[in-house]
């Protein structure tokens, strides 16, 4: 597939997850972490690999935060256009990102499942630490405290992880059946 088209399809496939974002889902079922992997995985440009993530995570953090989430912020009025929190999002997404890079210099079905597995526990370990930093925590500000946000998040994580699962398979299945199709049409004309 030559580049233009795969930049193309693959920033569809991205844009694809934040759309799974915003439409009604079990808690955490999300695929925000495969959208951080997948861009890891096919996007070439260095500093687009993380940009882009970051950027569509942003605007669906901003849609999300200002619809279904709005109750979340009775302190704020108007237009959401950063809460804390979002650092810690960010932070786990470049994490997340440098660690595929490295972890999917091959891609395939091993390396894609171990690099799920890694990138669901990063997202984890951030945003369950941030809930317990934040401000306005509800845990106490001492290790113990940690140590409650960690088990309260154990719940989360199986749902996070399978949802990571299923669109991590839905979007590298789809990279690989659509990169299939090329082949085989192209040898069809050869």
């Amino acid at each position: 597939m030559s580049s233009n088209k795969n930049w193309i399809v693959v920033v569809g496939l991205m844009v694809f997850g934040v759309f799974a974002r915003l439409i009604p889902h079990i808690p955490n079922f999300t695929p925000t972490e495969s959208i951080a992997i997948f861009g890891a995985a096919y996007l070439g440009f260095r500093y687009l690999s993380y940009l882009l993530p970051l950027s569509l995570i942003f605007i669906s953090d901003f849609v999300i935060n200002n619809t279904i989430a709005r109750p979340f912020f009775p302190e704020k009025s108007g237009i959401i256009w950063f809460d804390s929190y979002m650092i810690y999002t960010a932070l786990a997404i470049v994490s997340i990102v440098f660690i595929s890079k490295l972890m999917l210099r091959k891609v395939n079905f091993k390396n894609v499942l171990a690099t799920v597995i890694s990138g669901t526990i990063i997202f984890y370990l951030f945003t369950n630490f941030a809930a317990w930093a934040m401000p306005a925590s509800i845990y106490p500000s001492h290790p113990g405290g940690l140590m409650m946000a960690y088990i309260a998040g154990l719940p989360f994580l199986k749902i996070s992880l399978l949802g990571n699962l299923v669109f991590s398979g839905i979007m590298f299945g789809s990279m690989y059946l659509i990169e299939q199709k090329l082949v085989n049409k192209q040898s069809t004309i050869a």
